[in-house]
């Protein structure tokens, strides 16, 4: 009976700890007081009563402690050490992968935590005697097997699965090689997807690397050039443009789709760092045009960047294996089994489009947040100096009568509360470059607008911002010409001889 008040006044002091963050919540729509859904009103009515329910048996009220001490003892040995078990993991995972944002107040988590392993305490210690110590072995013996098969699985998925060089999150797997089976207009049927031993795309890089002139190009997916081959992508026509100067040039393509400006300086601190390439040329912006966005679309939800977290996902291969499922199944992120984009088509837009402003910044809540990342880039390749070259996003659309009258129904712009052109998605890309275009000159850095280099042609762009080998083609030698008379006028590019 004394264990039982024990773990009672344990889980009562947990359910004080969910409280705050319950009672300090809000719901978009409150029903209750103004602040509450009704759900959330339960949950706060529940968490109270439980408060009061373990309060009074830790007290010893015998009315309570009897039923519950035969309830408990009724319920089969082995249940009590698989629930003090499996429910604080379950507690766990929702932290990790930050499926509630209560998990947010560590007051919370800790709450939580405590209160997960309560129902398989009080099922053991319902027990007394010899009956007690033989669940307590029972359950020593369990955990003893779950960290042998927690380690036997690290193990074997370390063996199987690619390593990586740098932070997991980036996805850079070395030496990897994949068959491409392409159905898009105008890319080839066929063709590579090879990474060297950093990970990026492109060769090895040089062994005699200090005579060479090391270049990384850093995006997203109009970077990686993923469905083109690797002798297609704009960043190895860069490459080869650049040899046609001086032949010790060496360009990696480090592009991974989805990333935007803010993940770019995690790239910068953690990866570049280590590469320590002499120049970076970015092609930037399509990725950060959530914040002009409501709604799913514009929801951008990742690990942190540091933190316990971030730790035991770079050491657990188990915990990226469950990441990536948990992107597929709970954010229902797309898989895309095929080279084909089945989102692009050029629907009519059949209603009213919003009203926009005259100048796009009134749209977001934060309107210098590009600025701001843009600099935060500049900065960082200051530190570990290294030339930034940044590059303004092309699209297909353009800011026409045609395309006023088309839907934006790319992917990720499904779920957004906005209802938008293919014009209005060309006039967010716009602001952001001219917002890059601005930065880059007052930090004295280079700029080179491309977007207004690259025709609005379905013969450079097999959706609205990826680009046909045509387009890959033209993009490359437009960044080589501006580059290499950049380069040399910087006195960094020597003609050879």
């Amino acid at each position: 009976m004394r264990g039982i008040r024990v773990i009672a006044g344990i889980s009562c002091f947990a359910f004080l700890m969910l409280l705050p963050a319950l009672v300090s919540s809000r719901s978009e729509h409150g029903a209750v007081l103004g602040m509450w859904s009704p759900a959330l009103s339960l949950m706060i009515a529940a968490v109270a009563l439980f408060v009061l329910f373990t309060g009074a048996v830790s007290l010893g009220f015998r009315k309570l402690n009897e039923p519950l001490v035969r309830w408990f003892s009724s319920v089969p040995e082995v249940t009590g050490p698989a629930v003090l078990f499996f429910l604080p993991v379950v507690i766990l995972l929702i932290w990790f992968f930050g499926i509630s944002p209560l998990f947010l107040s560590g007051f919370f988590t800790a709450g939580a935590f405590i209160l997960s392993m309560s129902p398989g305490c009080f099922i053991i210690f319902s027990r007394t005697g010899k009956e007690l110590k033989k669940v307590l072995a029972g359950g020593v013996m369990m955990f003893a097997a779950l960290l042998v098969v927690i380690a036997v699985a690290e193990i074997t998925l370390h063996q199987i699965m690619p390593n990586h060089i740098f932070n997991p999150r980036f996805g850079l797997r070395p030496c990897t090689r994949t068959e491409l089976e392409v159905n898009l207009p105008g890319i080839t049927p066929g063709g590579v997807l090879s990474t060297n031993i950093l990970g990026f795309r492109g060769e090895d890089p040089p062994e005699n690397w200090n005579e060479y002139l090391t270049i990384v190009t850093v995006g997203g997916s109009t970077t990686a050039n993923y469905y083109l081959d690797d002798s297609l992508t704009w960043a190895h026509v860069l490459q080869e443009e650049l040899r046609s100067v001086s032949p010790w040039v060496w360009v990696g393509n480090a592009g991974i789709p989805r990333h935007s400006t803010d993940t770019h300086l995690l790239f910068l601190k953690e990866v570049i760092s280590e590469v320590k390439p002499d120049v970076l040329v970015f092609l930037v912006g399509v990725n950060d045009m959530g914040p002009f966005l409501r709604g799913e679309g514009g929801m951008v939800n990742r690990l942190p960047d540091a933190g316990a977290r971030q730790w035991m996902f770079s050491n657990s291969s188990i915990l990226q294996m469950l990441y990536k499922a948990k992107i597929v199944y709970i954010d229902r992120v797309p898989v895309i089994t095929a080279a084909v984009d089945p989102e692009f088509r050029e629907e009519p837009l059949t209603e009213e489009e919003d009203v926009l402003p005259e100048d796009l910044h009134a749209l977001l809540d934060d309107p210098d947040f590009y600025r701001r990342r843009i600099t935060l880039l500049i900065e960082e390749c200051r530190v570990q100096g290294i030339v930034p070259v940044f590059l303004t996003q092309p699209l297909l659309f353009e800011n026409t009568e045609y395309w006023r009258g088309i839907r934006e129904t790319a992917r990720w712009f499904q779920g957004t509360e906005r209802l938008m052109s293919a014009a209005t998605s060309f006039l967010m890309i716009e602001t952001l470059n001219k917002d890059l275009i601005d930065v880059c000159t007052e930090e004295g850095v280079a700029v080179f607008d491309l977007a207004s280099e690259i025709p609005h042609s379905r013969d450079y762009f097999y959706d609205s911002m990826h680009m046909t080998e045509a387009g890959a083609d033209l993009v490359g030698r437009k960044v080589a010409e501006y580059t290499i008379e950049y380069l040399e006028e910087e006195g960094i590019l020597w003609p050879a001889d």
